[in-house]
């Protein structure tokens, strides 16, 4: 079998995460592969390890913008796929409107299925994008002979809203183990001062739907009432988005939050060893691979209540609503006043992320490509 990853939309985040950790780990010769074609631009290509049967093809096009790949898909990548006997292709990125078949796509962004998360985006083109998103990836989906989702409430909200009757497998993504830290014991907040504050740490690009304003705006409240508490935002930050959070932190006059712009993927680690708590304020997530990492880290987490991460998180976690700074103030008050849940909470959660594996990840996807190729 011959198997062909169309990654000509994968340039970045955690799509390309993705693609680097199922390739470079995937066993051909246990799911019957011959050799996978990878078809993107060099960049891409350039982050998959060189190895027998991973065979990685690039074209002109893919290399000059989203506009050219979509082009390429439509007008060439039939012709290239059919010249290299192609059995099946793998469309992780869930856009394609090529000719070819079968193909298995998968769900890796719920944005454009939760219209009232994409009305969050302040641009109407930004709104626009989305909008047209949904109709492509709807469309590649009802053509598609597969679809691999990451979270059960991702299958079950995208089944329902676009009517989907297409075999289906839930495969979750996996974690790097340079992560992994067993949860530290937990201190009262007693012992933390202004100088020595309790750290906590959100992780994410900033943007319409994860509310770092509505955190840091809860934060300040907790330090003007004499907690020694700080908040350090990691992440990358346009302008449509500075302003709202720039107003919020003018609050601050004891400098207790702290925006430190974009940190490259290899530098994580250990900004989470670093933490002594974590927070997570989105409303909309499929799979929220920056969570999985916070949990594989050991830290407690205070995290929103919506999307799946209750799925992700369980239980055990602390929750509030990211759209209310009053709620997220509650939640943060009780996280930080109770030591002994905190503890049993990072126990609990750093246990469930033993479960992602990108090895497990890896031989599921490929496993499930095989058993749609040979249904066909």
């Amino acid at each position: 079998m011959i198997i062909a990853i169309d990654a000509s939309n994968i340039r970045a985040g955690g799509g390309l995460t993705h693609l680097k950790e199922i390739v470079n780990r995937v066993e051909l010769e246990q799911h019957g592969i011959d050799k996978i074609i990878l078809l993107s631009n060099r960049h891409t290509l350039d982050k998959i390890s060189n190895r027998a049967g991973i065979v990685k093809l690039s074209d002109t096009w893919l290399n000059r913008g989203m506009l050219f790949s979509f082009l390429f898909q439509i007008f060439k990548m039939n012709g290239v796929l059919q010249s290299n006997r192609v059995d099946l292709l793998f469309v992780p990125g869930g856009t394609y409107f090529g000719a070819f078949r079968p193909y298995v796509t998968m769900s890796q962004n719920m944005l454009p299925f939760q219209q009232e998360e994409y009305r969050r985006f302040k641009q109407l083109k930004t709104r626009l994008r989305f909008q047209i998103l949904r109709l492509t990836q709807a469309y590649t989906f009802k053509k598609a002979k597969g679809i691999i989702f990451i979270s059960d409430f991702a299958r079950k909200y995208i089944t329902k809203t676009i009517n989907l009757e297409v075999k289906s497998q839930l495969i979750s993504h996996g974690i790097n183990e340079h992560f992994t830290r067993e949860p530290k014991p937990q201190k009262p907040i007693e012992v933390f001062s202004t100088l020595e504050p309790f750290k906590l740490l959100y992780v994410s690009i900033v943007s319409a739907y994860k509310h770092q304003w509505n955190v840091a705006d809860a934060v300040i409240r907790l330090r003007k009432e004499g907690f020694p508490v700080s908040l350090d935002l990691v992440g990358e930050m346009n302008d449509e988005w500075k302003e709202k959070l720039d107003r919020v932190m003018e609050k601050d006059t004891e400098g207790c939050v702290r925006f430190n712009g974009f940190t490259p993927y290899e530098e994580l680690a250990s900004i989470y060893k670093n933490a002594d708590g974590f927070v997570f304020a989105s409303s909309c997530e499929n799979q929220p691979i920056i969570l999985i990492e916070a949990m594989s880290a050991g830290l407690p987490i205070a995290c929103s209540d919506m999307g799946p991460m209750l799925e992700v998180l369980g239980e055990k976690g602390f929750y509030f609503n990211p759209l209310s700074v009053d709620s997220i103030y509650t939640c943060l008050k009780d996280f930080i006043l109770n030591p002994q849940e905190r503890e049993l909470s990072a126990m609990s959660t750093y246990q469930k992320a033993t479960q992602y594996s990108w090895k497990d990840c890896s031989d599921k996807t490929f496993g499930f490509l095989k058993n749609i190729y040979m249904d066909n």
